[in-house]
């Protein structure tokens, strides 16, 4: 039996970035693979990914305020090398670059992406991405249909705090009443957008969240045939 889904009267769509529209995990991957061969070269010994991510995941829990996610990424860097006897600025240059340029090199949307958000914005919707990462996407396929791009850093409030997605719509000439948030983790894309009184439906590519009560999809394939445009 198909499974029942609800149709939403909205003009705006909000869509989250790092797993909903392009696969982010991917592309860190093979982004901290590079840094990590490129630290050791550096250090004359052996760095792996799993120390990048670990360094990483320790900067970003201390105190850091109004730091930049490239702030704490190239903290990260330093200390790894560091430990590996490397204490030049240049060298924390290189191995930064190194990421960030593989990285975006990785960086791939989704097959869906590209066909569902040419269809809404054909149909007259205006798209939203928001993303708490710094991704850029002037590159993507699916940029030309996005109205505007909404990065926590810039706007100084990050999910799940419901001021990112007031900001967001605010940016858009859009509200809670006639907007809906599409993302892929309950806790930043679908709770808030539920606490402001807006509907959302989480992209469950994976399938790991079939008990949620909740609006659900597993394909991007599935939100045009949710969504009517509200006048």
């Amino acid at each position: 039996m198909a499974e029942q889904r609800p149709t939403f009267r909205v003009s705006h769509v909000i869509l989250d970035v790092d797993g909903t529209l392009v696969d982010f995990e991917a592309a860190l991957v093979a982004a901290l693979e590079a840094s990590a061969a490129h630290a050791s070269e550096l250090c004359g010994g052996v760095v792996t990914a799993a120390d990048l991510r670990q360094f990483r995941e320790l900067v970003y829990a201390e105190e850091w305020g109004a730091r930049t996610l490239r702030e704490i990424r190239d903290e990260s860097f330093r200390r790894v090398l560091v430990e590996g006897g490397v204490t030049t600025p240049e060298a924390v240059v290189e191995v930064s670059a190194t990421y960030y340029r593989v990285r975006d090199e990785a960086l791939r949307p989704y097959d869906d992406v590209e066909p569902v958000l040419r269809d809404l914005c054909e149909r007259g919707f205006t798209l939203v991405a928001a993303s708490n990462g710094n991704a850029a996407l002037d590159a993507q396929a699916f940029f030309p249909y996005l109205t505007a791009v909404h990065h926590a850093e810039v706007a100084g409030v990050a999910k799940p705090d419901t001021r990112f997605f007031l900001g967001a719509l605010e940016a858009v000439g859009g509200a809670p009443a006639t907007a809906v948030s599409v993302g892929d983790r309950l806790e930043n894309d679908i709770h808030p957008a539920h606490a402001l009184g807006m509907p959302a439906i989480l992209v469950d590519r994976r399938r790991r969240a079939l008990e949620a009560d909740v609006a659900r999809i597993d394909s991007l394939h599935d939100l045009p045939g949710m969504l009517e445009l509200a006048d």
